[in-house]
């Protein structure tokens, strides 16, 4: 090999090692700090599984217990797919309960219902006449209801021994929501 050719190859290798000091020395830092930062979130990843596989029975415990308030509170909703035939059944729900608490309803007006979404308000109103002791149970049997109805209005009159009654409930449903009966 000659001069010539060894100046070109420690040329070469100078401009090689000033590259390796410009290019690679950073790139050598840089892979090395992602290294360091990827270890760093497996370590805070692992961390939180630790802690959510210790807390897991509390977590299924909150699940069930959420779980079973829905289905109680779902209890709570007349079911249906037509508002019409919703409203039908509060008031022939409301009916019954009358019957059962020897009330005499003098009139029901049609059941006015209102959407929001896919819930839908039931308002059903009834005069009636009866005892202060029919009331009383009526009020129990429409309290203790399910699906649940709510008293929203009531307004009583007395005439001689007969209370005059004019009471009006609401009632819950979803429409669309839930699967439907």
């Amino acid at each position: 090999m000659t001069k010539k050719e060894q100046k070109l190859i420690w040329v070469f290798v100078a401009i090689l090692a000033v590259g390796l000091v410009v290019q690679g020395i950073p790139f050598a830092i840089d892979y090395h700090q992602a290294g360091v930062k990827k270890i760093e979130d497996i370590r805070e990843k692992r961390s939180r599984l630790k802690k959510l596989f210790e807390n897991q029975a509390y977590w299924i415990a909150e699940y069930e217990k959420n779980s079973t308030r829905e289905r109680e509170l779902n209890k709570q909703l007349f079911e249906g797919k037509f508002a019409e035939l919703i409203a039908g059944r509060v008031q022939g729900r409301l009916k019954t309960m009358a019957s059962q608490s020897d009330i005499k309803v003098d009139s029901m007006s049609l059941a006015d219902f209102k959407e929001q979404g896919d819930w839908l308000l039931i308002t059903q109103t009834m005069s009636f006449k009866t005892s202060t002791e029919n009331v009383v149970t009526f009020l129990q049997e429409i309290k203790a209801s399910v699906p649940a109805l709510i008293v929203s209005e009531l307004q009583i009159r007395s005439y001689r021994d007969t209370l005059n009654c004019t009471l009006k409930v609401v009632g819950f449903s979803r429409i669309g929501g839930q699967d439907n009966k």
